[in-house]
C-alpha cells in the first residue's frame, strides 16, 4: 500500500487531467452513441501523442524505435480493425454515424494508464533501466500497439462510412 501511496505522491499534478480525460474519452463509448466521422478520430490522436511521447527520448535507438513502433502499431490496427462492430446506422448526408456500445475504448485507455504508470514506477525504481534499450523497446511497443487498436477501429468504422456515403451517391 505504501508503494501505491508513494507513486500517487510522486506523479506530477498535470497527469491526473490527462487521466481524467483520457478515461472521459475511453467512457463515453459505453453507450450508444451519434457521433460525427471527425470527432472518431480524437481519442485515436491523444493516444498517437502517448505513443510518440513514450518514443521521444527513449535509449532505444531511432532505427528500432521506429520499426518497433511501425510493427506494433500494425498489429494493433489489425486487432482494432477485427474488434470493431458496425454502426447501427450511418448518415452519410449528415456525416454522422451511430455507434454501438463497446468497451474496447475504454479498456485501451485503461491499459495505457497502467502501462505508463509501470514503466514510470520501474523508471523511478530501477534508473539503471533508463538505459536499457530492450526495457525502451518493450514500452515504445506498448504504446504503438494500444494506439494502434484505436486506429483500427477508426479505419474500419471510416471504410464504412465512406461505403455508405458512396453507395448513397449512387442512389441519388
Amino acid at each position: 500500500m505504501n508503494a501505491i501511496i508513494q507513486i500517487v505522491q510522486h506523479t506530477p499534478i498535470w497527469v491526473f487531467p490527462l487521466i481524467a480525460v483520457v478515461l472521459w474519452l475511453g467512457s463515453i463509448n459505453l453507450r450508444e452513441r451519434t457521433v460525427p466521422l471527425r470527432l472518431l478520430l480524437v481519442l485515436p490522436v491523444v493516444l498517437l501523442v502517448l505513443s510518440i511521447g513514450n518514443s521521444i527520448g527513449t535509449s532505444a535507438k531511432p532505427l528500432f524505435a521506429l520499426v518497433d513502433w511501425l510493427f506494433s502499431a500494425t498489429i494493433g490496427v489489425t486487432i482494432g480493425w477485427r474488434l470493431t462492430q458496425k454502426p447501427l446506422l450511418i448518415d452519410p448526408r449528415a456525416g454522422r454515424l451511430t455507434l454501438p456500445r463497446t468497451v474496447v475504448p475504454l479498456v485501451v485507455c485503461i491499459a495505457i494508464i497502467v502501462l505508463r504508470y509501470a514503466f514510470g514506477y520501474l523508471y523511478g525504481r530501477y534508473p539503471e533501466l533508463l538505459a536499457d534499450r530492450t526495457y525502451a523497446l518493450a514500452l515504445i511497443a506498448g504504446g504503438a500497439l494500444l494506439g494502434g487498436v484505436m486506429f483500427g477501429r477508426c479505419a474500419r468504422l471510416g471504410v464504412w462510412y465512406w461505403q455508405a456515403r458512396s453507395e448513397a451517391a449512387v442512389q441519388a
